[in-house]
């Protein structure tokens, strides 16, 4: 019967689960995407997979601790969707709801009551807190490390409960530990790898031995009195000790980040006081979300740390109270806060709030709520109504908020009418406006975000940015030079000052600022390659043709790199290789003039005049005031084609197109001497 059960509703949660982020599927990559997955040359090629395990990582992947799980479902993700959103919002979606379905598993193994499994669940799925999680592809590693977390979790009480209702031999019970015991630990392994908030595991662990109860004692506490008994205690719990410490000694010491976090705000004890009283408020009130929290730092006299401090210790005396009588209630309200340890500030995070953070604390809160439900069935039968309309105005909020991720433009719109003193929310709704030309609203979002206390240095290079778009070059320089740090950790920033300098003619500085760039992030194509364009400009080609080599082997779809290899390559007579990298570019990128015109060159060079024409006529077609093509098609049908009356078309087409007196002159001697009759 209760296998019936259990099967009756179970279709039914995954379908609710799934149903309600339905709406996400449409949205594009937002936040910290554009990092992690659109400019994430790692993800783009299956060759980089072992980069994974190499030192690299943290430089490649966009992580900011290592997280290589996370990062592999970005691989297939690519593998299989490109960069169409579509999949990636559904690989959340699917993962969340294999994250709900295991949820529920781990409530029914616990208490094996079902009313408090699918409450539980039910409430789980419907909270609008776990919408930032699950709509924001960057924020996977939370659905990854709470999805092994439980599976890890589940395999630990079927250890910890090995004996049936109708009893199995001891035999029976060690062929069933050895399986579950490596999955659990494995589980574990794959939960830390994800992201480090996994890390309370053992701890739950520890406490679910210590309050749950054994029940058939003359059954139940024999056999596991062999298996995890107090003499086996340190053995049986070897297994977690073993992978925490692997976690530990790859996380600090192997790949350990060097890379500064952006600090928000300070955090300290009456900070994080009412970090948690939010958190708390949030659970039961989950009005206002914000894709950012800026939480002001009080002392402890502070009329706001006495209030929260208030409401966190009623909390807790609340939680004491109904739990006298329930351990298990005990454990779910426990699992709340032992599961947030990680983010209350002992290791610095670059945000001291954020909804995401509750995505695996939150299953504590709902466990809770299920067990007060079914210990109270008057309260239940009272407050039927109530709950439903609870749970179904929750529903409404989770499909709403899908809307507010949607892209960008709505995202930090809504953030920045939510909390308008949010340094993080005026820099982002100014690269928006930033997007639509609308330059001056941006200047205006910038500056305003540089006049807050938590601002961060990368608001001046968005700054710079677009005062080199609208030609404000020394303002574009000053801002650039602002937006580095003490720590010169600013690659985006040092790659644009070597662009800027080149642009002036200034070589030296321009090639010091790409290697300061390169210093910091060794694998960023776009500075390779504008390194390799100003030492092309010095006349130094065997260093470009190094610089232009180091790009490809970052990201070898670099459509520019291949041109720009070729080009050197056509310089140094190699017209077979030249081809080969000018071939990659055009296919690469359709459009691309300056590999059609290159083309057209080798081509000429090699006697294929019918490839030349065509690709000179291609480089016309993308740009129509191409004179240089209009002049290499002029001299193709005079000097091998015989056909001066379309060499004069060209000639004159080019002579209209060019500004460049030298240019001009050249062109019109041609043409005089065709109706001339001079040349031929």
């Amino acid at each position: 019967m209760k296998q019936t059960y259990f099967k009756n509703h179970l279709p039914l949660i995954i379908f609710i689960s799934v149903l309600l982020y339905i709406n996400s599927l449409s949205n594009t990559f937002v936040y910290d995407d554009v990092y992690i997955i659109t400019e994430n040359y790692l993800i783009k090629s299956l060759e980089n997979l072992p980069k994974l395990f190499q030192k690299d990582y943290l430089l490649l992947s966009g992580e900011l601790s290592y997280r290589p799980i996370v990062t592999l479902s970005y691989f297939i993700d690519y593998a299989i969707w490109q960069l169409n959103p579509v999949g990636y919002h559904l690989t959340n979606v699917i993962l969340h709801t294999v994250t709900v379905f295991l949820f529920y598993c781990l409530i029914k193994s616990i208490c094996k009551r079902h009313r408090v499994s699918i409450f539980a669940t039910l409430l789980f799925l419907s909270h609008p807190i776990l919408t930032e999680t699950v709509n924001a592809v960057c924020y996977r590693e939370d659905i990854l490390a709470s999805l092994f977390f439980l599976l890890a979790f589940i395999c630990f009480v079927k250890i910890r409960f090995p004996i049936s209702e109708k009893g199995t031999s001891l035999k029976q019970t060690n062929t069933r530990f050895i399986p579950y015991y490596i999955l659990s630990c494995a589980s574990y392994c794959l939960a830390l790898f994800s992201k480090e908030m996994a890390i309370t595991l053992p701890i739950l662990l520890v406490l679910f031995d210590l309050l749950y109860p054994l029940g058939n004692k003359s059954k139940t506490s024999t056999i596991s009195s062999k298996l995890i008994g107090t003499g086996r205690w340190v053995p049986f719990y070897g297994g977690y000790i073993a992978v925490t410490g692997f976690y530990l000694f790859i996380r600090f010491i192997v790949f350990k980040n060097t890379f500064k976090t952006i600090s928000v705000s300070p955090s300290n004890a009456t900070t994080m006081t009412k970090v948690v009283a939010s958190y708390i408020k949030l659970l039961f009130l989950p009005l206002n979300l914000n894709a950012d929290y800026i939480v002001p730092y009080t002392n402890i006299y502070g009329l706001s740390f006495i209030l929260s401090a208030l409401f966190v210790v009623s909390a807790c005396v609340l939680i004491a109270l109904l739990s006298r009588r329930d351990k298990l209630l005990t454990f779910f309200n426990l699992w709340f806060f032992i599961t947030l340890l990680p983010v209350f500030g002992i290791i610095p995070i670059g945000n001291i709030m954020a909804e995401r953070y509750l995505y695996l604390p939150i299953m504590g809160f709902c466990g809770t709520t299920g067990c007060i439900l079914a210990n109270y069935p008057s309260l239940r039968k009272y407050m039927a109504i109530v709950l439903g309309g609870i749970l179904l105005s929750m529903q409404i909020s989770v499909i709403y908020r899908n809307g507010v991720w949607q892209d960008d433009a709505t995202l930090w719109r809504y953030t920045y009418q939510r909390e308008p003193k949010s340094a993080r929310a005026c820099s982002n709704l100014g690269n928006v406006y930033f997007k639509n030309q609308r330059y001056e609203e941006a200047i205006q979002m910038y500056k305003k975000s540089l006049t807050f206390q938590y601002s961060y240095p990368f608001i001046h290079y968005n700054l710079g940015a677009i005062y080199e778009k609208i030609g404000l070059i020394d303002k574009a320089i000053e801002e650039y030079k602002a937006s580095i740090s003490s720590h010169h950790d600013n690659t985006l920033a040092f790659n644009n000052l070597g662009t800027l300098y080149d642009r002036q003619g200034l070589y030296d500085m321009a090639i010091e600022a790409y290697k300061q760039a390169l210093t910091n992030n060794p694998y960023f194509p776009l500075t390779h390659n504008n390194l390799g364009n100003t030492y092309e400009r010095i006349g130094n080609s065997e260093k470009a043709e190094m610089e232009y080599t180091e790009a490809l082997k970052i990201n070898k779809d670099y459509a520019d790199a291949h041109n720009n290899l070729g080009a050197v390559y056509l310089k140094k007579g190699m017209m077979d290789n030249a081809i080969d990298e000018l071939k990659k570019a055009a296919q690469l990128k359709p459009d691309h003039l300056d590999a059609h015109y290159n083309l057209g060159i080798a081509y000429t060079a090699k006697g294929f005049y019918e490839e030349t024409i065509h690709e000179f006529n291609l480089a016309i077609h993308y740009n129509p005031k191409d004179f240089a093509a209009y002049r290499e098609l002029g001299m193709l049908y005079l000097k091998h084609k015989k056909d001066n009356q379309k060499s004069l078309y060209y000639f004159n087409e080019s002579l209209k197109l060019t500004h460049d007196p030298d240019e001009a002159k050249k062109v019109k001697e041609m043409i005089d001497a065709i109706k001339a009759g001079g040349v031929f």
